[in-house]
């Protein structure tokens, strides 16, 4: 129950903990939001500052020129030396390069220039000033035409756009933005690119590249007829951050509410990981094994375990550090991991200890403790030494019939006894009959008429009735069976 509470509180803790900083980075987005969609605001006013600009210093060009027209036919009115008084009008306004009279029937009653060829079906009606498109005068220059009626007669005046020009040149020189203007018959009055780029505009473009700059087109009109005025934004690809921003810090916030539900629930957490495996498979190895989480605890250990530590209690639940000493000290540090000697209270054992890693992540440890590692190597030895002792030839076969180990008389009798050779290419006679006796639980007698050799064939069994190995031993007919001295003296002497 106690282990259950602390499990419950380490959850609940990483649990917290993956709410604050959900928390946290929910506010961070939410004020990143909020902060682009400030500064989008302020864009949106600066750039709608801009076109108000635009707008009102051309729908203030377009009144000012009525306003001189009206004020020049004015001054006509009461003049009867038109033409002279025609020629008095740039006096009036230094913008004025050229003016017309026309009668009610559209003749031309007095000119300071050649009029447009198309002045007469440009006329307003009904009458009323106008502002006209845009024409070149005599001298080439682009001028602006305004018409304004005179009694029953018309009053046609030429402007000139190089103060237009120049003050919205001026006003829009960076290349922040840029402004372009179009009369009524889609001349450009005002346009701030190269001419080139001129000729490919069509004015349906919302996206327009001038060299390797990049501008977003907007239009609005301005005047009646309407002049058209194209504004040119530099692409700051300002959107495009702010999306791909918001992207990652959403991503981000998923994947903590993610790990927030994963910690809450305890779904495949580090700690929780093992509690849905089975590990009763381990019970059937002789070694002992150990597997502990994270937290230092043992989560499972196999009955070779519970036999070598049963002094201690049930290992389930307990502290690494209680059973294995030193190493149970923090598994996250890779100095404790390694070949590692334990020491009880009658034996020494040999143990390994090792982390447990899934995708990166340490999820515990698991120690496999040796139970007779050195006391088997050293039965190893003593058996080969008393093989080489024997007067008999002796040699142990594996259960593949593949020679394992055989003394010196063996390699007397049979000859070359290579560690791994068949026992087809050392004797076939001798490795049809342990073919055939295969199985035999009592030791069976054989005579090799090839090698007029006597022996005994003694079939090996494990814990579990397997056939583990086979030994031979052989011997020579009329020796007598019997172990070599193993020192001089007494009746090799001759002394009874």
């Amino acid at each position: 129950m106690r282990m259950d509470g602390m499990k419950k509180s380490i959850t609940a803790n990483s649990a917290w903990l993956m709410f604050i900083m959900l928390f946290f980075l929910s506010i961070i987005t939410m004020l990143f939001i909020v902060e682009f969609r400030f500064l989008k605001d302020i864009m949106n006013d600066y750039e709608e500052t801009i076109r108000q600009v635009a707008v009102n210093k051309t729908g203030l060009f377009l009144n000012d020129l009525q306003g001189v027209g009206e004020g020049a036919a004015r001054k006509l009115a009461g003049r009867s030396d038109r033409e002279a008084a025609l020629q008095e009008l740039p006096l009036y306004d230094h913008r004025i390069t050229g003016a017309y009279i026309l009668d009610a029937a559209g003749r031309v009653a007095a000119r300071t220039d050649t009029p447009p060829a198309d002045l007469l079906q440009r006329l307003p009606s009904p009458r009323g000033s106008r502002v006209l498109g845009v024409h070149a005068a005599s001298d080439g220059r682009m001028v602006v035409t305004v018409i304004v009626p005179l009694g029953e007669e018309w009053l046609a005046v030429d402007f000139g756009l190089a103060d237009f020009q120049q003050e919205l040149a001026q006003e829009f020189l960076g290349d922040t933005c840029k402004v372009a203007v179009f009369d009524p018959r889609k001349t450009a009055v005002v346009w701030p690119f190269n001419r080139e780029s001129l000729d490919s505009f069509s004015g349906r473009e919302e996206r327009f590249f001038s060299g390797e700059r990049q501008y977003d087109v907007s239009t609005t009109t301005v005047g009646d007829p309407p002049w058209q005025i194209y504004f040119f934004l530099r692409s700051n690809n300002f959107d495009t951050y702010r999306i791909i921003t918001i992207m990652l810090l959403l991503f981000a916030l998923y994947c903590c509410l993610y790990q927030f539900l994963v910690e809450l629930w305890g779904v495949n957490s580090a700690r929780t990981y093992f509690e849905n495996i089975d590990f009763t498979i381990f019970n059937h190895v002789h070694d002992g094994v150990i597997i502990s989480n994270t937290a230092g605890r043992i989560i499972f250990a196999n009955r070779a375990a519970h036999d070598i530590f049963s002094a201690r209690g049930p290992l389930k639940d307990a502290r690494l550090k209680e059973i294995l000493g030193h190493i149970g000290d923090g598994l996250n540090q890779l100095n404790h991991y390694g070949t590692l000697t334990l020491k009880t209270a009658d034996r020494l054992l040999q143990a390994v200890h090792s982390p447990i890693v899934k995708k990166g992540k340490v999820l515990g440890a698991l120690t496999v403790i040796g139970t007779g590692g050195r006391e088997e190597e050293t039965g190893g030895l003593v058996l080969s030494r008393l093989m080489e002792a024997l007067s008999q030839g002796v040699v142990y076969v594996d259960r593949n019939h593949r020679v394992v180990n055989a003394n010196l008389m063996a390699r007397c009798y049979l000859g070359n006894l290579e560690p791994g050779m068949s026992m087809d290419a050392v004797d076939p006679e001798l490795a049809g009959f342990i073919y055939r006796n295969m199985g035999a639980r009592s030791v069976k007698r054989v005579h090799l008429n090839s090698r007029h050799l006597d022996g005994e064939v003694i079939f090996i069994y494990d814990h579990e009735g397997v056939h583990a190995g086979t030994l031979v031993l052989l011997d020579a007919p009329g020796i007598k069976k019997g172990t070599a001295p193993l020192s001089t003296g007494g009746e090799e002497d001759g002394q009874p």
